[in-house]
């Protein structure tokens, strides 16, 4: 059992939004972590509620962006990336399945530091 209401609401939002996704495509699809986001309908641009998934943040970037990929291929999203999220590198997309909206997000691109942490050679 769940240790948290939080977590097995999240599992059980997660568990039908990937089922219902993957029956809409008609293709299995790599797992997401989906939450439902009532408060989106006043921060999006759409003005809708939605789900709002992530792959998983551990993933190296080459995998996660293969796993967005593949949603998006099977389920025609359309790319929705914010300035913002650009410039943390991720990108995110969104769709509507069953009458709801979906928006999908993934990190993309490592962003590393813009200096080298490398020692300085001290001329004398």
């Amino acid at each position: 059992m769940t240790d948290s209401l939080t977590m097995a609401a999240m599992e059980s939002v997660s568990q039908t939004v990937n089922s219902y996704a993957s029956e809409t495509a008609g293709i299995p699809l790599p797992l997401v972590t989906w939450t439902w986001d009532c408060s989106a309908r006043f921060t999006s641009t759409t003005g809708e509620p939605e789900f709002r998934g992530t792959i998983h943040p551990d993933l190296p970037d080459i995998e996660a962006k293969a796993q967005l990929l593949h949603w998006v291929r099977a389920l025609n999203m359309v790319e929705s990336t914010t300035d913002r999220e650009a410039i943390d590198g991720r990108r995110a997309f969104t769709a509507t399945i069953g009458e709801s909206r979906i928006r999908l997000t993934a990190s993309v691109e490592t962003i590393s530091a813009a200096t080298e942490t490398q020692p300085l050679i001290i001329v004398s």
